[in-house]
């Protein structure tokens, strides 16, 4: 089993810095925080079970995973989980990136809200799961280093994440009462869960 970095930094290559660049420009400042926060935790978790995750397919799932919920992304019809998947497929194949790479990507963003996808195969579309997970609920925190969630609340606070998603997701399942996201708030009453995190 390999031991988690105390605090993953992003990879340094041109996709990841796409990424950045499209979080950036469409995401609130306490949801780019989110986004980090997903692959540092996505990262310590799969480490921590002896995981070695490709590192830029995991930050370019956890930096993009949450873009249907931004305005600039949002759709009137589709779930935001599927309609962010297409459109960070899109941009990365657009930019260069191989097929392989775009597609898992997809995957991972589609997946996130499945509860089941923390025991994909895949260990990035895991991670995006996981650390999203981790994040928003509180969910498997302690596999995760206390040095590392020290270090990444100080890197990436989580203020106004919740009044954020309270809001997106309310949105969201009002004008989409059969996407997933409305499933949660409906029958697993997900506004509770956040509020109680």
């Amino acid at each position: 089993m390999t031991s988690a970095p105390a605090l993953a930094r992003r990879p340094d290559t041109p996709l990841a810095d796409l990424a950045e660049r499209m979080l950036l420009a469409a995401a609130p400042p306490p949801l780019v925080a989110h986004c980090h926060r997903t692959y540092a935790y996505a990262e310590a978790i799969l480490r921590r079970r002896g995981l070695a995750p490709d590192r830029e397919a995991l930050f370019l799932g956890a930096a993009l995973h949450d873009l249907g919920l931004t305005p600039a992304w949002e759709h009137p019809s589709t779930p935001f989980e599927e309609h962010g998947a297409a459109v960070a497929h899109e941009a990365l194949v657009r930019h260069g990136a191989p097929a392989e790479l775009a597609d898992l990507v997809h995957d991972a963003i589609r997946l996130h809200l499945d509860l089941t996808t923390g025991d994909d195969h895949r260990p990035e579309v895991a991670g995006v799961h996981l650390g999203s997970a981790a994040d928003v609920l509180g969910l498997r925190l302690d596999e995760i280093p206390d040095e590392t969630l020290d270090l990444v609340l100080e890197a990436h606070p989580p203020t106004g994440l919740a009044a954020f998603l309270r809001d997106a997701f309310t949105r969201e399942a009002r004008h989409k009462p059969h996407c997933t996201t409305a499933v949660l708030v409906r029958d697993f009453r997900f506004l509770d869960m956040l509020r109680h995190a």
